[in-house]
């Protein structure tokens, strides 16, 4: 379906002169890359409230992809691994959250920040085959992956303070920060 959308949709760029002939695979991988993404992120919204944990849904896409973007990490070699991978890392982590004993919470937060930052900082960014970093890009987003570590752990920190159910949508980030992080490791030999 997302093939048939970019071809359609090239195609009609194409006979209205907004794109040239030798653009087209450049502007196609884009654009599959922009409708793939919407329909996960769609399927991950509509699977979050068909469960009841669209908040929860939301929070771990929010924390996972605002480090995923800079970070880099494993990735699928098709859509629908991804998706469902995705998925399935979001209701793991979600479930798990749940079944945590409340008295634990903050223990949980404060050991998956200090793992997640520590293997952000030593193997952040991952780089895969579609898209390879020079020297310079690699610096770049070393910083920026750090960056986003730790802006997101003084939310999540900050989470501890305002009251459980915070406590229980911080605990929720951390455990995606874990998640992501740990696909940023051992795969470094099938780039």
């Amino acid at each position: 379906m997302t093939d048939y959308i970019c071809k359609f949709t090239l195609k009609k760029l194409y006979e209205k002169s907004i794109i040239n002939e030798e653009d087209m695979e450049i502007y196609g991988y884009g654009l599959k890359l922009l409708i793939s993404t919407i329909f996960k992120v769609l399927g991950f919204l509509a699977v979050g409230i068909f469960t009841g944990l669209l908040k929860e849904t939301i929070i771990f896409i929010l924390f996972f992809s605002s480090l995923r973007i800079q970070a880099g990490g494993y990735h699928a070699k098709t859509v629908i691994g991804c998706f469902l991978g995705t998925l399935v890392l979001i209701f793991t982590s979600i479930v798990l959250v749940k079944i945590l004993p409340v008295d634990y919470t903050t223990y949980f937060i404060l050991i998956t920040l200090v793992v997640s930052n520590l293997l952000i900082f030593i193997y952040a960014p991952l780089e895969n085959k579609n898209k390879p970093f020079t020297d310079e890009e690699k610096v770049v987003y070393k910083h920026r992956s750090i960056l986003v570590a730790i802006i997101g752990s003084f939310i999540i920190l900050a989470s501890i303070g305002l009251g459980q159910k915070f406590v229980y949508l911080g605990t929720i980030a951390s455990a995606s920060f874990l998640l992501e992080s740990l696909t940023l490791i051992n795969f470094r030999k099938n780039i």
